[in-house]
């Protein structure tokens, strides 16, 4: 059988804070712009499309979510998500999370579409606001990946979405971001596997993926999760990042440079991207805190990421 190989977002949950569309959190609604509804497979397995079904509602729970999950969609341009080629064995919830148990056949799909699957069936159940992480299971078992090491729960920082009207392409890619060592003066990478709208510029999910902090031994977080991020654009190479006033309002305990190099390591990964400028509510005339200046470009540091 064909292993899935994947590195996916360990998900925090952090992230679960959780999971599925960033921009959302535990505790507040999921549901998409459009209402409630199903996450479907478009025949060519491409991408995933949401479509609306009237019998969903807010008031709707898991069951219901999972019994549509298992009906054939009425556009023809799309395919039943669970059923078709992998059966739902069985599920259960367990402290505000549901596990969703498999059949073998999951294992034979190519990587691909594994992740799509795996995107609409959570970003499916996660409108259930009762339920803050999915975990897979094949016959019984973790979802695990090639190597081993199981896939865990995902939250909404495991598929990131672009927030506007049309949630339809999404695509998947590998990043690297940078949180603090231990000791906060040094650079620890970590490597993510996200899925995200295609509406949505990766420099943006970057961001935002680093803002919302690390998952289980990814290191410590650099920036408070308060932050919000204003703009962000590249142009001729340079990234311009403004921030709100939280970056420099609500520290974190890390050096400055540690601060400053999470955030441009991190888009400097962005392919496109060989500097970064970094602004407070739009201001550049000022300094981070205390001695890095913020009207000056910076290029990724090497020396500042431990080896360990």
């Amino acid at each position: 059988m064909q292993r899935v190989k994947l590195n996916i977002i360990k998900t925090l949950t952090l992230l679960f804070c959780a999971l599925l569309l960033q921009g959302c959190t535990a505790g507040e609604e999921k549901k998409p712009e459009a209402g409630y509804g199903v996450y479907y497979l478009t025949q060519d397995e491409s991408q995933i499309s949401f479509e609306e079904r009237p019998e969903l509602s807010e008031n709707s729970g898991i069951s219901d979510y999972i019994l549509e999950l298992q009906k054939e969609p009425s556009d023809v341009k799309l395919k039943k998500t669970v059923g078709s080629d992998v059966m739902l064995i069985d599920y259960r919830n367990e402290d505000k999370g549901t596990i969703l148990n498999f059949d073998d056949r999951y294992y034979d799909m190519s990587v691909e579409k594994e992740v799509l699957f795996r995107a609409a069936v959570v970003q499916t159940v996660l409108q259930d606001k009762s339920i803050n992480f999915v975990f897979f299971e094949v016959n019984g078992e973790a979802l695990k990946y090639a190597n081993g090491e199981e896939v865990g729960s995902m939250s909404d920082f495991s598929f990131i979405d672009n927030a506007g009207d049309e949630l339809s392409s999404y695509m998947k890619k590998n990043i690297r971001l940078y949180f603090a060592d231990k000791g906060g003066s040094s650079l620890v990478q970590t490597k993510r596997e996200i899925v995200y709208s295609s509406n949505e510029p990766l420099e943006k999910v970057v961001m935002e993926q680093l803002i919302a902090g690390p998952g289980e031994n990814e290191g410590y977080a650099t920036i408070s999760p308060d932050t919000k991020l204003n703009t962000i654009a590249i142009k001729n190479g340079i990234c311009y990042v403004s921030l709100d006033t939280a970056l420099v309002d609500k520290p974190v305990d890390v050096t400055e440079e540690t601060l400053l190099y999470s955030i441009v390591n991190s888009l400097t990964s962005v392919p496109g991207v060989n500097k970064v400028q970094i602004s407070v509510n739009g201001e550049t005339d000022r300094v981070l805190r205390s001695n890095v200046r913020l009207d000056e470009t910076y290029s990724f540091n090497e020396e500042i990421v431990s080896s360990d």
